[in-house]
């Protein structure tokens, strides 16, 4: 079954800008995207789904979305470069999350591009930390959005 989640990601990425030397413009691009994606989730239950979610307010972090129905968090990471550390980041703030609730999420979905975020994050080690998170108790998915 397709995470509905997921499938407005990769609408949302597929109908991004090619590629630019641009920082600025490819920031403001990554920035629209991200936008799109948690409009499009948003509009698919709007009760359902948190979007930016506060983890605390003395850490000033945010969930990009929470379905409350799953337990289970996503975070988007448009563009993959440094998508490995964006990852780490990601999982302490569920790790933190879940310290400060008693509704605990028990899932992250991390989404990035393929092209950047694959190499880094399909290695020993991001899968080791995995299979540890998921030993106490919090699923960790990473899945990869693509151009066209």
């Amino acid at each position: 079954m397709e995470d509905p989640v997921v499938t407005a990601a990769q609408l949302a990425f597929s109908v991004r800008l090619k590629e630019s030397s641009d920082v600025s413009e490819n920031t403001r691009n990554a920035q629209a995207i991200a936008k799109s994606w948690r409009g499009a989730v948003h509009k698919l239950d709007p009760d359902r789904f948190q979007i930016e979610a506060m983890v605390t307010p003395e850490l000033d972090q945010k969930i990009d979305i929470v379905d409350t129905e799953t337990a289970c968090a996503y975070e988007f990471k448009v563009s993959g470069k440094n998508a490995w550390a964006e990852f780490y980041k990601d999982v302490v703030k569920v790790l933190m999350w879940n310290q400060h609730r008693k509704k605990k999420l028990s899932c992250l979905v991390f989404i990035t591009e393929k092209k950047f975020g694959s190499p880094f994050l399909d290695s020993p080690m991001p899968r080791a930390y995995i299979r540890y998170l998921a030993d106490q108790g919090l699923k960790v998915i990473i899945t990869y959005v693509r151009h066209g």
